[in-house]
């Protein structure tokens, strides 16, 4: 990013009489935007509020001019109150966006001093506060370019939840596969049935539910198993208890396979990106046969 210090900010660096602060804005992947501020008292920045409770300690931030990753550590204090030990297992804080910055806590009008923008890394428990790695937008150029051969498809089936053209690969429609309905009976928090399904078994498995509404309404789960009586088994249990009434909305599953799936059940192998009659290392390394 373009990095320029206000004028009145840097007056109050030449003489240095302000008190300077760090600034942490994140925006959520569902869009919830959130501001802290390392000095003792509050401040609103460009129509965010940046809070001093529970309290920010930021630390040293690493920078270059080449390619390498700008990064460092935050530190928020924890209050069980914005922050919880669910939503963090739960990934609702993963991939948030940050702008970091420092100003002047005295009088915030002087303007910030862009420090660094990027992506939040995962959330850890540390001495009873929570820890999270920035990392700088370089991060992006690090990730690998290229699709590594596979007997099983790569794409993501129905291009869920993406919709972008240039990114596509299933090119399904995600609508025409995704159905909703509201839980009839519950066993556990990873098992539970809806008797108004009437789809065959296993094809939900492997797909996406999304509840939408009750106590974890906006939280997503992998289906392991589906079978034909509407029960549903996720891949590992909801965080929050999951109650009668609950309603949810699910993409079916695909196993990835070209003829079982792609062929049989879809009808989309034009699109199947995956190699499955490549040769085995076996088939590649093994001796030659001699015509008789």
């Amino acid at each position: 990013m373009t990095k320029t210090v206000p004028a009145n900010l840097q007056a109050v660096y030449d003489t240095r009489a302000g008190i300077i602060a760090y600034g942490l804005r994140l925006t959520r992947t569902d869009g919830e935007v959130f501001g802290w501020t390392s000095a003792d008292i509050d401040a609103s920045i460009g129509g965010v509020d940046y809070v001093a409770a529970p309290g920010l300690d930021v630390q040293s931030w690493s920078t270059s001019a080449g390619l390498a990753v700008d990064n460092t550590e935050i530190t928020v204090l924890a209050d069980d109150a914005l922050i919880t030990r669910i939503d963090i297992l739960a990934g609702i804080w993963n991939n948030a966006a940050f702008y970091l910055f420092r100003y002047n806590a005295e009088d915030p009008s002087d303007g910030v001093e862009p420090i660094g923008a990027g992506t939040l890394g995962e959330l850890t428990p540390r001495r009873g506060a929570y820890v999270a790695e920035l990392r700088g937008l370089q991060q992006y150029l690090q990730q690998p370019v290229g699709a590594v051969s596979t007997k099983t498809c790569r794409a993501r089936f129905a291009d869920w939840p993406q919709a972008v053209s240039d990114t596509v690969k299933c090119r399904l429609a995600h609508g025409d596969w995704t159905e909703t309905g509201t839980l009839t009976g519950v066993t556990s928090r990873q098992v539970f049935q809806d008797t108004g399904r009437a789809e065959a078994a296993d094809h939900f498995g492997e797909g996406i539910l999304t509840w939408t509404s009750g106590n974890n309404d906006g939280l997503r789960a992998k289906v392991k198993l589906y079978a034909a009586d509407g029960t549903f088994t996720l891949l590992l249990p909801m965080l929050r208890d999951v109650q009668v009434g609950d309603t949810y909305s699910v993409i079916a599953g695909c196993r990835k396979r070209l003829d079982e799936d792609c062929v049989a059940r879809f009808g989309n192998a034009v699109n199947f990106q995956a190699e499955p009659h490549r040769p085995t290392l076996d088939a590649i390394t093994a001796a030659p046969e001699v015509d008789a």
